[in-house]
């Protein structure tokens, strides 16, 4: 029996991120069937236990590429800098001072294969997560997405008025929180479509979010750069 050949590696922060790139990665060409084929992609659930991992994962990865994708999701600089101690931990001695807008790359001494990093979704802003670069697939004039907005703004707004006569905190009503605002704000417009409720994956995969935009490009830009897949041909 022939010995399995090491797959390039890709970890992100849960399953979503696995359901979009994949998509993101069929649209142009490439079915890595879940990230079981041609690439392997881990769901680490968070980007504290990916962080944790990265000089391991990169020492790790001798003969083969590596890559991670972390949301920003706080000030740019704070997850850069993070992203910096790791790199650190790993063995390179001066990562660059701001993530390059292209995405970083890297290599160790002695290792064939380079690593890199992508903050999702693009390299530059802060505060935002892997939900925006979904909302911009979003065509910019759809009609229902400032509706999907306003929405999700009425319904917080009903929430808090709700709860300020409540004192006792366990009987207040719940909502989600400012971080995941983007979250609920794309979910709603999904709810719309003409498949209610799909999946982020699933709804890159059937053209509902069907655009593709500057942010999306830039990354897999990143991607085919780093895992050499140049079935990406249309980048």
């Amino acid at each position: 029996m022939s010995t399995p050949i090491p797959l390039p590696t890709l970890y992100v922060e849960g399953k979503d991120d696995i359901s979009v790139i994949n998509a993101l990665l069929s649209r142009h060409g490439v079915d890595t069937e879940r990230g079981k084929r041609h690439l392997l992609i881990k769901d680490q659930e968070n980007a504290e236990t990916l962080l944790l991992g990265m000089p391991v994962a990169v020492k790790a990865a001798t003969d083969r590429p590596v890559g991670f994708v972390v949301d920003i999701d706080v000030e740019i600089k704070i997850r850069w800098n993070a992203v910096c101690g790791r790199l650190r931990e790993a063995g390179v001695g001066s990562p660059p001072s701001a993530c390059p807008a292209t995405g970083y790359f890297g290599q160790l001494p002695n290792y064939a294969h380079r690593f890199g990093v992508w903050l999702m979704p693009d390299c530059a802003t802060d505060n935002l997560k892997m939900e925006h670069l979904c909302q911009s697939l979003i065509a910019g004039d759809d009609p229902l997405w400032p509706h999907a907005q306003a929405a999700v703004a009425q319904a917080a707004q009903i929430v808090d008025d709700a709860n300020q006569n409540i004192v006792e905190q366990e009987r207040r009503w719940a909502r989600f929180r400012e971080v995941d605002r983007i979250k609920s704000e794309v979910h709603t417009w999904l709810a719309w479509q003409r498949a209610p409720g799909a999946p982020l994956g699933a709804a890159i995969n059937d053209r509902i979010l069907g655009r593709d935009s500057p942010q999306a490009i830039a990354f897999l830009r990143w991607f085919k750069e780093l895992f050499g897949f140049t079935q990406l041909t249309t980048l």
